[in-house]
């Protein structure tokens, strides 16, 4: 399985510190935890403003770590919704950010328990 996270910017950014590193991917963990969540929830319900906002909260550190992907399927999400798509459709997208975050997640988990 390819891996989703490119830590390459970060890496840069934080100038190589594990420590950094580490507790970034800690803070994104909860980030990703609750975007998932409210991305879920917020779509589900067509609830565009709160949706907007999850969106607006995850972006930077989806961009930080190359995951231009989670950014597609948010965007696209928001068309769902302007769109008034089917929940069939809706159901799809949250399937596909659940399993991205899901991976995202593990990805940054193992940063946090490498040694």
């Amino acid at each position: 399985m390819s891996t989703l996270v490119d830590f390459t910017s970060l890496n840069e950014m934080l100038y190589g510190d594990d420590r950094y590193i580490k507790e970034f991917a800690e803070a994104a963990i909860i980030s990703f935890n609750e975007f998932n969540e409210s991305y879920k929830t917020h779509l589900t319900a067509r609830d565009e403003e709160n949706f907007r906002k999850a969106g607006h909260k995850i972006k930077p550190v989806a961009q930080m770590l190359s995951l231009q992907v989670i950014i597609d399927e948010y965007e696209s999400g928001k068309a769902l919704i302007w769109d008034k798509k089917s929940d069939k459709e809706i159901q799809e997208s949250v399937k596909k950010i659940d399993k991205l975050c899901t991976q995202v997640l593990m990805e940054l988990d193992n940063i946090v328990t490498a040694d």
